[in-house]
């Protein structure tokens, strides 16, 4: 993959890893929205309450299928790799297909870095200028994200991670149950890490990870917090 790809997929790339934020091909509307009457937006078609007597792998493997089955969602993501600032950015995801990825502007060693912004609909990725125009990208990160959602992925990290319960806490107001894992090498992505997620006790959904890996030889610290599962976020071409 060309390198100037790589480097703006990566964060995509690491939502996906992380969270198995994805779904299968053909689950779910194709439009620009969601709407699903009385599902409160928290859960999802087959979500289910979590004990701390259910076994580690089993809560983690369900909370990822949940999450492959989820109709959206929206992911905060902080990170940082050493020497470097902070990268702050939010994705939006509705199924099956579309994403909107925003990055914050950062201070770099030239000067200030723009923040960034992309919508990925199917094949078609647009990218925002620094006039405010949209330009439609000849990268195809369709095909890229498309390689996350196969849900083999469920049996890669079954097979790199050893997850162990850690407790459980309160988050915003809300109980969970907190899963640790490790993971090395998932996915061939040279990826070293060590997370903890915070799971939903009503639906099995992860609602935070704390991540603190080496991807490369560069170590990094990511934080994740994930809401609005399933609710109407509208995700839609900007060029007509």
């Amino acid at each position: 993959m060309n390198p100037k790809i790589k480097y703006l997929a990566a964060p995509l790339c690491l939502i996906l890893l992380m969270t198995a934020a994805c779904k299968k091909d053909g689950i779910g509307s194709s439009g620009g929205g969601v709407s699903l009457p009385g599902s409160g937006g928290n859960s999802g078609g087959t979500t289910a309450a979590i004990t701390e007597n259910d076994k580690p792998l089993d809560v983690m493997t369900k909370a990822m299928r949940a999450q492959l089955e989820a109709k959206s969602f929206r992911a905060h993501i902080t990170s940082s790799a050493a020497n470097g600032p902070n990268n702050k950015m939010v994705i939006e995801y509705v199924a099956p297909d579309r994403y909107r990825m925003v990055s914050e502007a950062q201070a770099g060693g030239a000067g200030k870095v723009p923040g960034q912004e992309f919508i990925i609909i199917g094949k078609a990725t647009f990218i925002k200028g620094p006039n405010g125009q949209w330009i439609k990208s000849p990268m195809d990160m369709g095909e890229m994200v498309k390689a996350f959602r196969d849900p083999k992925v469920l049996d890669e990290l079954a097979k790199t991670a050893d997850i162990k319960y850690a407790g459980a806490e309160t988050l915003d107001g809300a109980p969970m149950l907190i899963y640790e894992y490790t993971q090395n090498n998932p996915m061939g992505m040279n990826l070293k890490s060590t997370a903890r997620t915070w799971l939903s006790v009503a639906d099995g959904l992860p609602r935070k990870t704390e991540t603190a890996g080496e991807f490369n030889g560069v170590k990094t610290k990511t934080l994740i917090t994930l809401s609005d599962y399933n609710t109407d976020i509208k995700i839609e071409s900007p060029i007509k």
